[in-house]
């Protein structure tokens, strides 16, 4: 092979690389797939949050359909306005709603916070009243935002998966692995309610 033949398979090599990155971003490696946990983060005094914006979580929005370990979960992110996504989570458990979730992703500062407030099939209030679940933003990288107790990461342009990390009473559960994908909307049962 001439030397001229090497350089350009040199070039052509870390090209090919490049243009694989960005057509198919990072996801969780295996290891993380295999150890979950390993995609949490928890929040430290004194650790500064990354710099982030509101239009850095846009992606996220539109209505999405995830897989929790009790049933369907619905996830309706509307379109970012002044600094706020705010969605609506409706959890499904084999025969009935499991639980309602409001969330928004707001802008704090030069970083993001998810905020979530929880409520039964009644509408009675998990949290106090005046009471919500704050999670600062803690890391990013090109796929993952890494909230208190909760990653979002990017699989693909219709696709994410949610590590969250079940505590009670101080003490760490499991580390919940929910995939989601992009729908059109809402989708028909059988019976023909809206699920």
């Amino acid at each position: 092979m001439g030397s001229r033949h090497r350089a350009y398979a040199l070039f052509r090599f870390p090209s090919a690389v490049f243009a694989l990155a960005i057509l198919f971003p990072a996801s969780p490696s295996s290891a993380q797939r295999a150890n979950p946990r390993a995609m949490i983060k928890l929040h430290a005094e004194g650790r500064q949050a990354p710099r982030a914006t509101i239009a850095d979580m846009a992606w996220i929005e539109g209505h999405w359909i995830g897989d929790m370990p009790d049933g369907p979960v619905e996830h309706v992110l509307l379109s970012p306005r002044f600094g706020q996504l705010p969605g609506f989570v409706r959890a499904l458990a084999p025969q009935n709603l499991a639980f309602y979730e409001i969330g928004v992703f707001a802008e704090i500062g030069h970083s993001l916070t998810l905020r979530v407030k929880h409520f039964t099939p009644e509408l009675a209030g998990w949290e106090a009243q005046a009471a919500y679940i704050d999670r600062p933003l803690l890391d990013r990288d090109a796929t993952s935002f890494y909230f208190d107790g909760a990653t979002f990461s990017r699989t693909g342009p219709d696709s994410f998966t949610v590590y969250f990390l079940n505590r009670s009473e101080g003490q760490e559960r499991e580390t919940l692995v929910i995939p989601f994908r992009r729908t059109s909307g809402p989708t028909r049962q059988s019976d023909g309610a809206s699920s």
